[in-house]
């Protein structure tokens, strides 16, 4: 398989395409569950393997109450499989639903582009996320689980970009935010602002 989906990414005003995935935290959840009710920040990353990825889930987790008083939820959408999330989470804890998708149905939906990436730049790549981990090892304890799994199960295809999707109560995407696979994406900060023009 040498490319997956070349869609292009969703844009604002287009309607949310619904999904139903499993969750770490062991039960199903759909986007359909919160319209009408409370808006979604919907997060496609690749987990809790990655260091870059852990990192965000925590600037995430410390803005989330501010989000959540503006209405807002956030779901995580990852590669991993329940069992594999479930195994993480007896050691990284979490505010907000981490939903899998190893079928990848999800990322084409949105947008997504999922292609095999050259060698030369998956291991620059690997050799950037392995000084990361062994940083957060050394200053701050973190241990990182391991990437062998999605190696076995996805070889060298990888997202060509991270994405976020602000979406409304009646199921419409009212902001993107994509970067590449390791770029940086908007503080919790930038979220409340979104929020607070849609009052």
């Amino acid at each position: 398989m040498e490319q997956q989906e070349q869609s292009q990414m969703l844009a604002v005003d287009t309607v949310a395409p619904n999904f139903r995935l499993a969750s770490a935290q062991g039960h199903d959840i759909a986007l359909e569950d919160y319209r009408g009710q409370r808006n979604v920040l919907l997060w496609f990353s690749k987990g809790l393997f990655c260091p870059f990825c852990r990192r965000y889930m925590a600037q995430l987790r410390l803005g989330y109450q501010e989000l959540q008083a503006r209405n807002t939820d956030i779901l995580q959408i990852t590669w991993s499989t329940p069992e594999e999330a479930q195994l993480y989470f007896r050691q990284y804890q979490l505010s907000f639903p981490y939903l899998c998708d190893p079928e990848r149905a999800v990322s084409p939906q949105y947008g997504i582009r999922l292609s095999r990436a050259a060698i030369g730049k998956f291991v620059a790549g690997m050799g950037t996320s392995m000084v990361a981990m062994v940083s957060g090892r050394l200053l701050h304890g973190e241990k990182s689980p391991s990437p062998v799994p999605h190696l076995k199960r996805y070889g060298t295809v990888d997202m060509e970009q991270q994405a976020v999707f602000l979406i409304d109560k009646a199921g419409i995407i009212r902001y993107v935010h994509a970067t590449g696979p390791l770029g940086g994406l908007p503080s919790s900060a930038e979220y409340v602002r979104q929020l607070d023009r849609l009052q």
